[in-house]
């Protein structure tokens, strides 16, 4: 997925890689394999976003997953995964949807989380899947 000369708000669906580590409790979604780090961003306390050198969002780690999420961790292995990014030059939005399977039955957990955009990241949105 590249996102260079993408225009403002283009919606995009694409695929995300996803890593879980039970033993540190640490998740790993990355938008972009192939992306050139640039900085990182603290969404929230144990949340990260990494920025490519575009200064689009590339990767977003969870430190302590399944407290912040509050999912056993294992259902984390692996869940379904929709996620959200809407950037505008005010404010950074990321929506996730977890979907996993506890007593035969569907589950959902969502996560939403908004920040002032004080980085200076493009505008953009953007839908990513596991699925």
């Amino acid at each position: 997925v590249g996102w260079v000369g993408k225009s403002s708000y283009e919606l995009m669906k694409s695929k995300l890689e996803y890593m879980y580590d039970c033993e540190y409790d640490l998740m790993d979604i990355t938008i972009d394999e192939s992306f050139k780090y640039q900085k990182s961003i603290e969404i929230t306390n144990g949340i990260i976003l990494d920025l490519d050198e575009h200064g689009f969002p590339a990767a977003l780690e969870i430190i302590s997953a399944s407290k912040i999420l509050g999912i056993d961790k294992q259902n984390l292995i692996p869940p379904d995964i929709d996620m959200g990014i809407v950037i505008s030059a005010e404010l950074i939005c990321i929506q996730i949807k977890f979907t996993y399977f506890a007593f035969n039955q569907e589950q959902d957990v969502c996560f939403k989380q908004n920040l002032a955009n004080n980085y200076g990241i493009p505008s953009m949105e953007t839908v990513f899947s596991t699925a």
